[in-house]
């Protein structure tokens, strides 16, 4: 059986590796960072620990091991300049560990097409991505699970296209301070095909983080905190914050920071839980005119 002692430093050695070994230079294909699920968003995306449901299958694919029973999630967001992204994750726990099936799709219409500069446009045309991905969660024991992803992506702008194959690989770990997780992801390591004569670099994501459950007297609730240290390799760095407070029991108030960050600042949401649903909302404006975007949750055990 793999030990707590082994995993850790295996996993942070293929961070070290990947970090050193990318030459300087912007990462494609956005909306691998985009994420999924408005509870995430609300709470400034500060997620890597708390990932408890099946959307954490795309921020860290360890969390689904502690899924007690099968879900399913569903996200749609309105994101920024008309962009429409779709997600649907499934969790099905079984003897040996999670099994998760997850898919996205991107899709951007409306952009104009010009072979020169010029007034007119010589007609529109539009951009998808999608990705599908099969991931493995296991706990090693009570406290301890690690997981892993694979993910196919695709993208589409116009005619041509491009392809390509990742891995996430994922921790979750829940201290001997009561209530407190910790949790670390490397997501999107992998390739892209060409596109035309231009290879795609993926938006290699490390996440390092903690979430804390802490007691409340309030109408005897309980108060999440979260906090994430962010790394997009080659790209940028920030940290996300965020809480979430249960007034009532059917009723979750969220909020978040990112910082370090030129385009994002606060987010919020708030999520009802009816029975076996959970509907969740995320609001999160962007600055420099860039809008704001608009998340809907629902997640459901079965």
């Amino acid at each position: 059986m793999i030990r707590l002692k082994n995993t850790i430093p295996i996993l942070f050695l293929i961070i070290f590796i990947h970090s050193n070994s990318r030459a300087a230079g912007k990462t494609g294909l956005s909306f691998l960072k985009i994420g999924a699920g408005a509870r995430a968003s609300a709470i400034g995306e500060a997620f890597v620990a708390t990932a408890d449901d099946a959307s954490g299958l795309f921020w860290n694919p360890a969390g689904s091991a502690f899924i007690g029973q099968r879900q399913v999630h569903m996200t749609h967001t309105e994101w920024i300049q008309g962009i429409a992204n779709e997600v649907v994750s499934l969790a099905l726990p079984t003897s040996i560990g999670t099994i998760g099936v997850a898919a996205a799709l991107n899709n951007v219409d409306g952009l104009e097409r010009r072979q020169i500069a010029s007034a007119e446009p010589l007609g529109d045309m539009s951009a998808h991505d999608f990705l599908f991905g099969l991931s493995f969660a296991r706990k090693l024991n009570d406290r301890f699970a690690v997981g892993f992803a694979a993910k196919y992506l695709y993208e589409k702008i116009y005619v041509e296209t491009a392809s390509g194959l990742a891995v996430d690989l994922g921790l979750r770990y829940l201290t001997t301070l009561h209530g407190l997780w910790v949790g670390a992801s490397v997501r999107n390591f992998g390739f892209m095909d060409k596109m035309v004569e231009e290879r795609i670099a993926l938006p290699t994501t490390i996440r390092v983080g903690g979430a804390w459950t802490l007691p409340t007297s309030f109408l005897r609730q309980q108060l999440l905190l979260a906090a994430d240290y962010v790394t997009v390799v080659d790209d940028v760095s920030y940290f996300s914050m965020g809480s979430e407070f249960r007034p009532l029991s059917q009723l979750v108030l969220r909020a978040g920071f990112q910082s370090g960050r030129d385009d994002r600042g606060l987010s919020a949401g708030l999520g009802l839980k009816l029975n076996r649903w959970m509907a969740d909302y995320a609001y999160v404006p962007f600055a420099s005119d860039l809008g704001t975007t608009q998340r809907i949750s629902f997640t459901v055990d079965f």
